[in-house]
């Protein structure tokens, strides 16, 4: 599999959270959605491949603030109102996985510094900077975040020569 394909699988998924933005279009300024994925990182490359799998089920934790869930494409949708939540430092946090190749090796506690970090987390700005990709006035799509297998897949050794 080549990385042309990897790139389109990409631009894909991100074109269908730019078509899923436009469900969320009747918003006010004071509402903020942000979307992303939640992928299982079958090469251990922290990137997306074409053997990538979509993790659907318990999506992330926003600043603590609200949880979610991922849909069966491994999609999650937060909304968040400006006036109540600090979206210029917000943090999506992967609390669990359903799949078992996919173990988070500890419960996520925000305010025990002692534990390791989670496997995926993804810092953003919802108002500015280069963490997500501004769609419309009110649309964030964050960059995939991907959890990582114990074991590489044998069929990764092309994508980690290209």
């Amino acid at each position: 599999m080549s990385t042309k394909s990897s790139t389109t699988i990409l631009a894909f998924a991100f074109c269908f959270l730019s078509l899923l933005s436009f469900a969320y279009s009747n918003t006010t300024n004071d509402k903020i959605y942000l979307s992303g994925l939640v992928y299982r990182d079958n090469c251990q490359l922290k990137s997306m491949t074409e053997i990538s799998k979509m993790i659907p089920g318990k999506g992330g934790d926003i600043k603590s603030s609200q949880e979610g869930e991922t849909n069966p494409l491994g999609l999650y949708v937060f909304e968040l109102d400006k006036s109540e939540e600090p979206v210029d430092d917000c943090q999506v946090i992967v609390l669990h996985s359903p799949d078992p190749e996919c173990k988070i090796s500890h419960e996520v506690d925000p305010n025990n510094k002692s534990k390791t970090g989670p496997v995926a987390t993804q810092k953003v700005n919802l108002l500015e900077g280069d963490s997500v990709i501004f769609i419309g006035p009110s649309h964030r799509v964050s960059y995939p975040l991907g959890l990582v297998v114990e074991k590489a897949r044998p069929e990764c050794e092309q994508f980690a020569k290209a």
